[in-house]
Formats: structure tokens, sequence, C-alpha cells
């Protein structure tokens, strides 16, 4: 894909106010959903807990003695009621506690994250204001701006310098409430939280910091 150049910019009752050169790299690559997909279960797989397990007949109470001897019962053999063929037994082959994760190098979750930013571009559903504020923490302010960008039947990823911020902070509890908003820092964006809205909310200075944070050291790759 070609330079993008003059995507609009707005202001934040929707009124074009100018425009922004975006960064080739990241917001004009090719789109790789094989690397989407992969990044999405890279993420998916590392949020796993993988605590869940059962208890093998060695690890249940009881079971040391036969339940009944071993000849002229007319029953089964058995040697203790832990068997895995007991009902309420051990189980064998059960699942027991692991981790989910697995590799994916940083330079394809980094291809993965502009991949997705690429075609929110295409879709036209980017929203990039000259600044993102409020002034008190109020849903309703929040909500006004998602509906006056055109966002609020959609959702949308609204993505902040940083959290600790004052700003930060106020732009987070006014978007808290609203259930299809959800607040990020420039370096938590990532692929899958991006998928999960339709739209992508965000200031002209979050922008260059997102084209810095991707751009920076592409060997390095990213941290997601």
């Amino acid at each position: 894909m070609d330079k993008v150049v003059g995507h609009k910019v707005i202001d934040m009752k929707g009124k074009e106010v100018g425009s922004i050169d975006l960064h080739p790299e990241v917001f004009g690559v090719k789109v790789k959903e094989s690397l989407v997909h992969d990044t999405v279960r890279w993420q998916l797989a590392k949020r796993r807990s993988g605590t869940h397990k059962a208890l093998t007949r060695a690890e249940m109470s009881g079971g040391g003695r036969k339940p009944w001897k071993q000849k002229g019962t007319g029953n089964a053999r058995a040697g203790s009621n832990t068997s895995p063929v007991w009902v309420g037994g051990g189980v064998s082959h059960g699942p027991r506690p692991r981790s989910y994760e697995f590799r994916l190098s940083k330079r394809a979750r980094r291809q993965a994250l502009c991949s997705v930013l690429t075609d929110k571009v295409r879709k036209d559903q980017l929203r990039v204001l000259d600044s993102l504020s409020v002034e008190t923490g109020k849903t309703k302010d929040m909500a006004s701006v998602l509906q006056n960008v055109g966002v609020g039947r959609y959702g949308a990823v609204i993505v902040v310098d940083e959290l600790g911020s004052s700003s930060g902070q106020l732009v987070k509890r006014a978007a808290q409430n609203l259930g299809k908003a959800l607040v990020l820092p420039v370096s938590g964006v990532n692929v899958y939280d991006l998928l999960r809205f339709g739209h992508v909310v965000v200031s002209r200075d979050s922008v260059k910091a997102l084209e810095e944070r991707l751009t920076l050291s592409k060997s390095s790759g990213i941290d997601q």
C-alpha cells in the first residue's frame, strides 16, 4: 500500500479541522491475516490461567483398604476404592496444571498490529482528533464525544498518551461505564482489543507516539 497522506483530523464535535500524514510502515502495510490470527491466539493463550486439575488415584483420600476379599464374593476383584474404574475414584489422564503460552516473535506481533491499524484506515474506522480531553469524568461527556465523531453506535478503542496523567484518568473515568468503549494508553494498544471494537479514536499527539513506538526499533519488536 502506498503512503497514507491527508487523513482528516476532526475536533471533538466532529468537524474537520485539518489533516495528518500517517506513517506508511504503521498505517500503510500489507495486511497479513495469518499473523493477526496467530497474535490473537498468542494473547488469549497468555491470559489462560491453566489451573485446571483432576486428582489421580494417588492423590485421593482413602483407598488404603481392599474393598473386599479377592475371591468368594462373586464381585469383580478390586484393590482400592480410588481406582479410576470406580465412581468417585481418581481420574486417569485427566487435566493437569499447565501453561498454554507459545512463542511468537516480536516482529510477527508488530506486523500483526500494523496490519490491524492499516485495516482500520482502509475501512474508515480511524478517528484522529486534534485533541482528546474531557473537563469532567462524567460518562455523558465521553458519550457525547463518541456520538459526535460517529462511533457511538459501534464502539471504540480510545487511545490516550498516558493513563497515569490527569487528563488520561478523566478520559478513563468518563468511558468506564460505556459498554462499547475501552481506554488504552499508547503502550497498551494491542491486536485483540483493536479487533473487539469497531473504531479507534486517537488524538493527533497519540498517533505520533504510536508511530514512534512501532517504528523506533523494528528489529527488537514490541511488547503486547
